[in-house]
């Protein structure tokens, strides 16, 4: 799988029923039907990488440290097939093409993503923040997870 520029074309790519900002953003079974679907603006800040996933969806680096070569990565997907490539493609991106040392995103056990996908192409569990956000009319743990480039 091949990443690719953001085109004006792809705006539906953008906004899905996912939760904002996660590292595995994937569709949500019981989405409320009232509720706005999460959206992504269009790359304007030179601090992100807006790349898609022609078909699927969007990949953001953002938060970009050009210094210390880190970024946080937010994946947004319509569907979950060929979720595992686009990991590898993930992180290859980042490590290949953007020259980063580390990536790392946020992910939140309760939606019950697939965590063992993360840890097949690299990521670990680096930190659990209690209570870090307010899902389903409470707070909810989010986790940290992260890979790092071995040269």
């Amino acid at each position: 799988m091949r990443l690719r520029g953001y085109r004006g074309s792809d705006a539906d790519l953008l906004a899905g029923p996912w939760l904002p900002g996660e590292l595995l953003g994937l569709p949500l079974a019981d989405w409320p039907p009232l509720a706005a679907p999460t959206t992504v603006p269009p790359p304007a800040d030179p601090g992100q990488e807006l790349c898609i996933a022609p078909g699927l969806g969007f990949v953001r680096y953002t938060e970009l440290d050009w210094v210390h070569r880190r970024a946080r990565v937010e994946i947004g997907l319509h569907g979950v097939d060929g979720l595992d490539v686009l990991l590898k493609t993930v992180v290859a991106h980042g490590f290949l093409t953007l020259n980063l040392s580390r990536i790392h995103g946020w992910v939140t056990p309760l939606v019950d993503p697939p965590i063992g996908l993360l840890a097949d192409v690299g990521f670990q569990r680096e930190a659990v923040l209690p209570e870090a956000t307010w899902l389903d009319g409470r707070p909810i743990d989010r986790e940290i997870w992260g890979v790092v480039r071995n040269d």
